[in-house]
């Protein structure tokens, strides 16, 4: 192999010298032929002596002076046509076929099968077809026949001398003859056949290699004169062509690109060369459509330009791919300009979507849409540019009454002013004041823009300012009565209890008394409901079963319903709510009396729903009021008179009623409002005039179980420790002595704080637990509180409240005090609260 490469510069040379000059001119076909030609010619005169002497010494032996002649003659002509290059090719090519042929048919006189007379035949018809071509092929062929049937003649006449030595001559002849004609045949009219097949191809190419050099220099003389940098890639990704513009564009010359091809990517700003290079790779793929891109390039001098990109394949006439034609502009101006443009843009976008309203344009003839913000995206979920504005905002089937496209121009057709004005939007539900201005659009006609701001927070806010206001005027009034009340409540329940005590088991009585306790329970929790409605008292909340609650409800309405009014549920949830069960009670009891009353008259459907729900985002932009979450609906429904829409907003306010003097407060649905708020959950109203009412409760479903119920009667943990009981209502005093002596405990009451405090300081060990209530003349309960443990630091004291409003569990918790209890004090409570702390100063000591 070595030896191959380094032989290749030396024949290289050899045929240089040899060859004419016109042959390296010439067309393709004809360089091979002169090359085959020298090729045959050299080897048999360097290595025709290897052969040719033998031959010779062999003839000399033999005495066959002729064939020694013949040999002579064949090698000379080979000789001649070598050291003749000037010749024309096809003289040098029939004399040295015509004396090979000679050579042939010589021997096959001479010595017949023995001699190599047919391996010339053969080789000089092959010869032929590679040289000259198909027709001298042809004739090559027709002369082999012509000598192998007169050797065949010959031997039939008997004049060859190694025939009459062969047994069976003629016919051997005959079918070496056939053999040979059949092969010979084949292998030359192939050979010719695809040298002529080579010869086409070659001149096609050759013509096509002409017209891409005449296409080129055309292309040549028109980009060599523009600014563009242009180049030329072809197939394999080699450049073809790069037009001088490049130094003037990228600072590098010609050569540059040429030498280093990969200087093309290197000048790419390193920001974009990915995406050129990918680019580029795919310029060299020949179903690649036109593509164009835009990408900046660091010059010679260290400037950056931007470049335009453009580059589309290149196909011959024959739809050969020749590769692909790129053109580069300098757009380094275009995109100052473009990137000014764009920053005024983004900056216009800032400012309008960082201002807190929905702003959107519209066309005041076509009513489309043309612009909207980024407030206007989110609160509408979606890009409605190019919809009609009453369908998106308002989802109408027209356009809105209220229009305020006539407003914003004057008579002569422009622009007005701007108009203010406010609404609730039906569809979302929430209150806006808008801001409307016709102005002239980027191709001068009239088009509307809106601000719009969200005020829903605002009008809550006035509502629950005018809510807060009603609250305080109630909660005035109920604070001012509920100490007293209490009071009283405590004296029935207190006594209720003693004489159910009394009583006999099983009397008439003793089921009288009970329910006197009974009314007396439910009086106290109204009382805690009142004033946990004004924002006086805070109920506790517990996790609760409701449907246990609404079942217990319906059956105590249905006994105050008349027979007209039908009751239909359907209690499907088991779930759990934060609540307070009589509160839960009383929100369905009054929302009952009320459905109960719209269908007094007529008579109708009272149907009582409780299911779970889930609120999603869909709900949730319908009912901004609602999270999303779980939620447990209560839902009461009548087919009454219906509520009208004029008075629907009113209707939870405090003391608002349509009833007749009498029959109703006005604090019904007020209450029901303010416990559901203060569940964190929602109430809404749905009402049509003679077809009913639908009130829906929203209550968040609890995380927790729901507590249940203690079941059974327990014993009163009772003790014998000494009690000081301070209040300054006698009958307190009178009953909590009767109530503590029957628990055992041994009692002391004083209803003058000032003498209790004086008993006190005369014997402090004397009692081991005080009760004192908050509210009294000369001293109240805390300053009692405070000066007995100044006397005697470990007493345990009970203060009790009817109502304070300076007192709460979280301020009573600063306060020397072990325990707040809250009037009226069933025995139960007392007896355990009273055991509780009692065991716990014995724990201290």
């Amino acid at each position: 192999m070595h030896f191959l490469e380094r032989l290749a510069p030396a024949w290289g040379a050899l045929e240089k010298r040899m060859l004419p000059a016109y042959v390296w001119r010439g067309d393709p076909l004809t360089f091979w032929r002169e090359r085959v030609l020298f090729i045959m010619c050299f080897i048999a005169g360097v290595c025709g002596p290897v052969a040719l002497i033998p031959s010779l010494t062999l003839a000399y032996l033999e005495r066959r002076w002729n064939v020694m002649l013949l040999d002579l003659l064949v090698y000379g002509s080979i000789l001649l046509v070598l050291f003749k290059p000037r010749w024309p090719l096809r003289r040098r090519a029939a004399l040295a076929c015509l004396n090979l042929y000679a050579l042939a048919v010589g021997l096959l006189w001479l010595l017949g099968p023995v001699g190599a007379g047919y391996i010339w035949l053969f080789g000089i018809s092959v010869m032929i077809s590679t040289i000259i071509g198909l027709r001298a092929a042809v004739v090559t062929l027709i002369l082999n026949t012509m000598a192998l049937l007169a050797v065949a003649l010959l031997i039939d006449s008997g004049t060859l001398p190694w025939a009459a030595l062969m047994e069976n001559a003629m016919q051997k002849w005959l079918v070496m003859t056939a053999n040979f004609l059949v092969l010979n045949t084949f292998v030359t009219i192939t050979t010719a056949f695809m040298l002529d097949g080579l010869k086409r191809l070659l001149l096609n190419e050759q013509a096509i290699s002409a017209s891409l050099r005449q296409s080129e220099e055309r292309y040549r003389i028109v980009s060599d004169f523009t600014h563009d940098w242009e180049y030329w890639i072809g197939p394999s990704g080699d450049f073809k062509y790069i037009s001088p513009s490049c130094e003037e564009m990228t600072g590098y010359p010609v050569s540059a690109f040429l030498q280093n091809p990969g200087l093309l990517t290197k000048i790419v700003h390193e920001e974009d060369r990915p995406g050129v290079v990918r680019h580029i790779e795919e310029d060299t793929r020949e179903k690649e459509p036109v593509a164009s891109l835009d990408f900046r390039i660091c010059t010679r001098d260290g400037r950056v330009k931007w470049v335009s990109h453009y580059c589309q394949p290149v196909f011959s006439d024959d739809d050969l791919f020749l590769g692909r034609r790129v053109s580069n502009r300098d757009i380094t101006d275009r995109k100052l300009v473009e990137d000014k443009l764009r920053m005024h843009h983004e900056r216009f976008l800032t400012v309008l979507d960082s201002i807190d309203a929905t702003i959107y344009v519209c066309d005041m003839q076509t009513y489309r849409i043309l612009f909207m913000n980024k407030q206007m995206l989110q609160r509408l979920g979606r890009d409605a540019t190019g919809e009609v504005c009453w369908n998106v905002i308002r989802e109408s089937s027209g356009p809105c009454e209220g229009c305020t496209n006539a407003k914003l121009v004057n008579a002569q057709g422009e622009p007005n002013g701007v108009h203010v004005w406010h609404d609730r939007n039906n569809t979302t539900g929430r209150w806006t004041v808008n801001y409307d201005r016709a102005i002239r659009w980027t191709d001068g006609h009239l088009v509307k823009i809106q601000i719009a701001t969200d005020i829903t927070e605002v009008k809550k806010m006035e509502a629950d300012l005018r809510q807060a206001q009603k609250m305080e005027a109630l909660g005035t009034l109920a604070g001012g009565i509920a100490h007293d009340f209490n009071n009283i409540l405590a004296s029935i329940l207190g006594y209720t209890e003693l004489a159910l005590e009394d009583a006999e088991k099983g009397t008439l009585l003793e089921d009288n008394l009970r329910e006197v306790l009974t009314a007396g329970k439910r009086a106290k929790e109204l009382v805690q409901q009142i004033l946990a409605f004004a924002r006086r008292s805070d109920e506790r909340v517990k996790p609760i079963q409701v449907r246990a609650i609404v079942k217990e409800t319906i059956k105590l309405i249905r006994s105050s319903l008349p027979a007209t009014i039908t009751i239909e549920q359907n209690i499907a949830s088991d779930a759990s709510i934060l609540g307070n069960p009589t509160q839960v009670h009383r929100i369905l009891m009054n929302l009952c009396t009320n459905a109960g009353h719209a269908m007094a008259q007529r008579g109708g459907v009272l149907r009582i729903d409780l299911i779970d729900s889930h609120v999603d985002a869909a709900w949730g932009r319908r009912y901004p009021e609602l999270s999303t979450g779980h939620y447990l609906i209560l839902s009461v429904a009548d087919t009454g008179h219906g509520i009208p829409a004029d008075i629907l907003p009113s209707i939870f306010e405090p003391y608002f009623t349509t009833k007749d003097t009498g029959q109703g407060t006005g604090m019904g649905l007020a209450m029901v409002h303010g416990i559901v708020e203060s569940y964190g959950g929602k109430i809404f109203v749905e009402s049509e005039i003679g077809r009913g009412t639908v009130f829906s409760i929203y209550f968040p479903v609890a995380g927790s179980p729901a507590e249940q119920k203690e079941n059974g009667a327990e014993p009163l943990p009772a003790g014998h420790e000494r009690i000081l009981l301070v209040d300054d209502e006698l009958p307190i005093t009178q009953m909590g002595r009767q109530t503590l002596e029957r628990l055992g405990y041994s009692v002391v009451t004083e209803t003058d704080s000032r003498r209790a405090l004086t008993l006190f300081q005369t014997a402090p060990d004397a009692f081991d637990l005080v009760i004192t209530d908050m509210t009294m003349p000369h001293m109240t309960g805390d300053i009692l509180a405070a000066e007995l443990m100044r006397i005697r630091p470990d007493i345990p004291v009970i203060l009790c409240t009817g109502y304070s409003r300076a007192l709460s569990e979280e301020s009573a918790a600063n306060l020397p005090i072990k325990a707040l209890a809250y009037k009226p004090i069933v025995k139960k409570e007392l007896a355990l609260t009273i055991r509780k702390i009692l065991d716990e100063a014995k724990n201290r000591v």
